[in-house]
């Protein structure tokens, strides 16, 4: 109910026979499903903050956090309570009921009421959820000198058959909370056998504070120790109550206490929840209405115990594998311990009775799933079994007759049999350990395999990359989706594939790149397929100078699969770069067929292909005594340096003059280096393309004498073509040496020889 403004102290209506006036709720509350009924205001619902419902907590005399005329609320955290204070509504009736009736309720039996009828309050409609604000009021003892009375007797001006209903209907609310009110109790029974392994629980349910039993609520049962239910042979159960008592048969598996927890599940709660506070009203602060929260529940638990003596006994076998990984083909052993505390002695003797266990081998699996008890989705995949008998406590192997067929998981689980034991089976309980466990599981990993071909690219504008097609197979077909279980990793997800450089002359051996930074790593996925690595992603670094590019691909392994690294020496991972071609020939001023001494000689350098930026080209100039060996020791000139950076075509070193009083032999070595000065090729001393061979005239000799030539025919003449000029110093790198043949040149150009040049990193 809410009341609207009243008078502090009388409850009475301070604009008695005036139009009600409008006015806007307090920020986060207003009326839910209620019944108006004129100045009385609603009845019914009220909505708090978040939607949270309430009601009226029998609180007749308090203004309400929703009422018109509110402003602000402070009102508290809502909370069981031990005690409440009560007040019959008298609204501006006070005449006639003779003013409000206040007290406070402090048993058990009442706030259980009102607690009931706040937990089930139906609020779908507005005559309902006013049934039950008068229910809980009836159960509070506020109703006699209420305006609810006064509307059942029909002496309410303000009344309505909407709250007349509502009146009608909370009788049978208040009749319900007298039979179905809590505080509940939930006591169950344990009973087992002195003989054998039955037993019981009864006493299932919970019961109001009138004894009622009460139905339809969800229960669950817990067992603790040596006993399990005989339905489902787990330790907990789950129900629904009834208008009864519900018993259910278990059976114990050893000697010792067994205890069992039973809890039933959202009962209505045994104390209202309250919220209390105050509000401001036309500008004033008062105390608010006590306002009880809708729809709580709470779960209500029991015990009980009971000690089972010993007379059979269960042997606990626990189980480990030889080892967690196997080889394909290899057998599969499995270490079998058997314990009890009150393993049995064979009557009349000091020996232990025997007990027979069966270890099951399972598999193979793609990937171990968590623990269980049922094995009915492993019934196909059993591949053979081992029976162990133990002479009392005690570890034994198995044999190893089993094998692993092929890669993938296998588990043992393994069973005691009543029905097996023989003469001795009275003695004996069943046992059976779960399936999948992991101390049970081993694997025969896969290996997988990682084949790759690296190639150079090129990538333009002088660049060139390594690319490296990868293919990959071993894996399980679904490698990458299990996600781990238990001790089980989950799969890796990735190869990773670095790529390393050994300067030319450097020896590549196994194992080489493991303490190397790589120059770059791309990761790949650990699945079955082909990949290809893009060549840009192995950018080669001409400034490393001639060497050779290694890849190396690594995968760190999981629980499924073995790990893999591929070997520094594979040659299908090595990349030695080339780059462009160089050809060198040497050449008189004059052209003639043979070197006068005194003349003037340089050398040509012919550039295809293409080349790192920065490089250039540097040509040195040797002499030796005619007819003898070439001899490059001391330069006797140096070119200036051709700066060609990454642009091919043909290049002329400046002339040099020859010495007019030596008959020697002119040799060009040409060197090209990177930006950064490395060599990254050199021309050898004496090729014959390089060399000439200087001829001195003597003086007064006179040629030998020759027959004219006829006069040649007038051709038209061609444009000649521009000589391409020196280039400026700048540098740039060439890689490799190779040589091509070359025959003679026309009118004193020596031979082409054609160097193939490897490319730097």
């Amino acid at each position: 109910m809410k009341r609207l403004t009243a008078v502090a102290g009388i409850g009475a209506l301070a604009v008695a026979g005036a139009a009600v006036p409008t006015y806007a709720s307090a920020p986060g509350w207003s009326d839910g499903p209620s019944v108006g009924a004129g100045y009385t205001g609603n009845h019914g619902v009220i909505l708090g903050p978040n939607n949270q419902k309430y009601m009226c907590a029998a609180d007749g005399d308090g203004l309400s956090a929703a009422a018109p005329s509110v402003t602000s609320t402070d009102m508290s955290e809502a909370k069981p309570v031990n005690s409440l204070r009560a007040a019959t509504f008298v609204g501006h009736y006070y005449q006639q009921l003779g003013g409000t009736r206040a007290y406070g309720i402090t048993d058990a039996t009442t706030l259980g009421r009102i607690a009931w009828v706040a937990s089930n309050a139906e609020t779908s409609d507005g005559v309902r959820a006013a049934a039950y604000q008068i229910g809980l009021i009836r159960v509070a003892g506020t109703f006699e000198h209420s305006i609810y009375q006064l509307q059942e007797q029909g002496r309410l001006s303000d009344g309505n058959a909407q709250l007349g209903n509502a009146v009608q209907m909370s009788k049978n609310v208040f009749a319900r909370a007298v039979e179905e009110a809590g505080p509940y109790n939930v006591a169950p029974k344990l009973e087992l056998a002195k003989s054998g392994s039955e037993g019981s629980i009864t006493n299932i349910g919970a019961t109001a504070q009138s004894g009622k039993w009460m139905s339809g609520y969800s229960y669950t049962l817990q067992l603790s120790g040596p006993a399990v239910f005989e339905s489902n042979q787990g330790k907990s159960l789950s129900g629904t109550t009834s208008q009864s008592a519900q018993n259910v048969k278990i059976k114990t598996t050893g000697a010792g206490e067994v205890s069992v927890k039973l809890v039933v599940k959202d009962l209505p709660t045994a104390k209202p929840w309250v919220t209390t506070g105050n509000v401001t009203s036309h500008g004033k602060t008062v105390r608010g209405q006590n306002l009880v929260v809708l729809g709580k529940k709470a779960p209500v638990e029991g015990t009980a115990k009971a000690n089972k003596e010993n007379t059979e006994f269960a042997p606990s076998i626990s189980t480990q594998v030889k080892a967690k990984k196997v080889a394909k083909g290899s057998g599969l052993v499995d270490t079998v311990t058997a314990k009890a505390d009150n393993w049995a002695k064979i009557p009349g003797s000091d020996k232990y009775v025997p007990v027979k266990a069966t270890v099951d081998v399972y598999g193979p699996f793609n990937s171990p799933v968590a623990q269980t008890n049922d094995g009915k989705a492993f019934a196909g995949k059993k591949i053979g079994s081992y029976d162990v008998t133990f002479n009392g406590p005690g570890t034994l192997d198995t044999a190893d007759t089993v094998k692993a067929p092929s890669e993938g998981f296998y588990f043992f689980q393994a069973r005691v049999e009543k029905s097996a034991q023989g003469q001795y089976k009275e003695y004996v309980k069943n046992y059976t350990s779960p399936f999948f466990e992991t101390s049970e599981t081993t694997v025969a990993p896969w290996t997988p395999s990682i084949k790759t071909k690296a190639s150079q690219v090129d990538l333009g504008g002088g660049k060139v990359g390594v690319q490296d097609l990868v293919n990959v197979s071993g894996f399980p077909e679904d490698h990458g989706s299990f996600q781990g279980v238990g001790d089980w990793k989950a799969d890796s997800k990735t190869i990773s594939h670095s790529i390393y450089f050994f300067p030319e002359g450097t020896k590549i051996t196994e194992g080489a790149t493991k303490n190397m930074k790589p120059l770059g790593t791309v990761e790949t996925p650990a699945k079955n397929g082909t990949y290809t690595i893009d060549a840009n992603k192995f950018a080669v670094d001409w400034n490393l100078g001639v060497g050779t590019y290694v890849i190396v691909s690594t995968y760190q392994g999981d629980s499924r699969s073995s790990a893999i690294r591929t070997s520094e020496l594979d040659t299908n991972e090595h990349v030695k770069p080339t780059f462009g071609k160089v050809t060198t020939v040497a050449s008189t001023e004059n052209g003639g067929k043979q070197l006068v001494a005194g003349d003037k000689i340089r050398d040509n350098v012919k550039l295809e292909g293409s080349f790192p930026s920065g490089a250039y080209t540097e040509v040195k100039l040797y002499s030796w005594g005619k007819d003898k060996a070439p001899k490059c020791e001391s330069a006797i000139w140096t070119s200036k340096r051709i700066e060609h950076s990454d642009k091919a075509g043909e290049y002329k070193t400046d002339y040099y003059t020859t010495d007019a009083n030596a008959q020697v032999t002119y040799g060009f070595v040409e060197t090209t280096y990177d930006k950064n000065g490395k060599v990254l090729s050199a021309g050898k001393c004496g090729e014959s393309s390089e060399t000439l061979t200087s001829v001195v005239e003597k003086p007064g000799k006179p040629g030998k004498p020759t027959t004219p030539a006829p006069a040649p025919t007038p051709t038209p003449k061609a444009t000649p073509k521009p000589n391409k000029p020196e280039l400026a110093n700048t540098g740039a790198a060439v890689l490799g040496l190779g040589a091509v043949a070359g025959g003679l040149l026309l009118a004193g150009v020596a031979a082409v020889v054609v160097r193939r040049r490897r490319k730097d990193a």
